[in-house]
C-alpha cells in the first residue's frame, strides 16, 4: 500500500486496526488516514464502539448447557474414526 491510503483501503483494514492485529506500518497509514478524513473517523469511531458493545456482551452471554452438549457430541462423533469395512 502507498503511503497515500484512500479510503477504501483504510475501511477494509480498519477492523485488524481496531484490533491492533496489523503491523505498525499500516496501523500509522491507517491513523494518518483517519487524522486527514473525517468521514473515515467517524466511521472508525462508530465501528471501535460496535466491536467494544459486541465484546461486552459476550463476555455477559453463555452458551445454554444443552446446546454446549449437543455441540460436544458431534464434535466427538465426528472425531471417532470410521467403522473399517472388514
Amino acid at each position: 500500500m502507498s503511503s497515500d491510503m484512500d479510503c477504501n483501503e483504510a475501511v477494509e483494514a480498519l477492523h485488524e486496526f481496531l484490533r491492533q492485529e496489523c503491523t505498525p506500518e499500516l496501523a500509522q497509514q491507517i491513523k494518518q488516514h483517519l487524522e486527514d478524513c473525517r468521514p473515515c473517523l467517524g466511521h472508525a469511531q462508530f465501528e471501535k464502539s460496535y466491536l467494544a458493545m459486541l465484546e461486552s456482551m459476550a463476555g455477559t452471554q453463555g452458551c445454554p448447557d444443552s446446546v454446549r452438549s449437543q455441540i460436544l457430541d458431534a464434535l466427538r462423533k465426528a472425531a471417532e474414526p470410521p467403522p473399517s469395512g472388514d
